[in-house]
C-alpha cells in the first residue's frame, strides 16, 4: 500500500489540514468480467472527499499506474481550483502544474482509441469514470473529455 499525506488549504478556507491518499495493492477483480478477463484494480481513496475510487486494467502495474496518475491528476485538480498543496512536514508547497482540458481529454482518449479493448468494455470503463469522478474538482472537465466525440 502506498500512502502519500500532505497539507491542503482550500481557496475558501484560512485553515489548513492534513490529508491523505492511500491506493490499495493491484488485485484481481472478480466482480467485473470484460471480454479479456477479469481486470486488476487497486483502490485510491482520499481523505478530502472520503471516497474510494478504482482504478481497473489488465495488468497489475498498469492498475498501480492508472491508480498514481489518478491521484496525480486529482491533485493536480485541487490546485487548479486554487487550493494550496503543502508537504505534511516541512510545509513547503509542493511544484504541481495547472491541468488543462487537453491533458484529461487525451486520457479519455487513449482509452477510447485502445485497440486491445472491445466498444462495449470501453463504454462500462468510460461509465465507470465519468460515475466515479462526476463529484470531483476533476468532474466537470472529466464529463466534457467523455461526451465529446
Amino acid at each position: 500500500m502506498i500512502k502519500i499525506q500532505f497539507l491542503l488549504k482550500k481557496s475558501n478556507e484560512e485553515q489548513e489540514n492534513l490529508e491523505y491518499i492511500t491506493i490499495t495493492d493491484p488485485k484481481i477483480d472478480r466482480s467485473q468480467k470484460f471480454a479479456w478477463g477479469h481486470p486488476y484494480v487497486c483502490e485510491v481513496y482520499f481523505s478530502d472527499m472520503k471516497q474510494n475510487f478504482l482504478s481497473r486494467s489488465i495488468s497489475p502495474i498498469d492498475a498501480l499506474f492508472q491508480a498514481v496518475k489518478t491521484a496525480k491528476n486529482y491533485l493536480q485538480g485541487l490546485f487548479t481550483n486554487g487550493c494550496v498543496i503543502s508537504e505534511a512536514e516541512s510545509k513547503e508547497p509542493w511544484n504541481l502544474e495547472k491541468l488543462s482540458d487537453e491533458f484529461l481529454e487525451e486520457e479519455v482518449n487513449r482509452i477510447k482509441n485502445n485497440p486491445n479493448i472491445s466498444q462495449e468494455d470501453k463504454q462500462k470503463i468510460l461509465k465507470i469514470v465519468k460515475e466515479s469522478f462526476s463529484k470531483t474538482v476533476i468532474g466537470d472537465q472529466l464529463n466534457k473529455a467523455i461526451d465529446k466525440n
